[in-house]
């Protein structure tokens, strides 16, 4: 249990210090889970690439998602503490609409609407 509180604390700590387009983008792949593709990703947040590229590296750089091994340009949480804080933060109301738009987003990208 105590370690479960460490986990939980250390991804709040990592999570608090992010930008706000950070955090948004981490909505989009806790979202897509182990399917957050950088296009897919890209056309979720609407962000030129340079934009797109800081805030994937602030994540990154900050331990929160990694780079899939073998899967380059798809990303995942690092931890399921983090990923569990993001979806608790989403919430039930939103969740719906960010659904709709990954589909979307999906589907443009790779014709694949799952």
């Amino acid at each position: 249990m105590e370690s479960t509180q460490n986990e939980t604390e250390s991804a709040r700590r990592k999570l608090a210090g992010l930008s706000g387009s950070a955090r948004r983008l981490l909505d989009y792949v806790a979202l897509l889970e182990s399917d957050a593709r950088y296009a897919v990703l890209r056309h979720m947040a609407r962000a030129s690439k340079e934009d797109m590229v800081e805030d994937l590296r602030e994540v990154v750089d900050a331990g929160v998602i990694a780079v899939l091994d073998g899967q380059p340009n798809v990303y995942a949480f690092t931890d399921e503490a983090a990923h569990q804080i993001v979806m608790d933060e989403i919430g039930e109301a939103r969740l719906p609409k960010l659904r709709a738009k990954a589909n979307v987003a999906r589907r443009r990208v790779t014709g694949d609407a799952r």
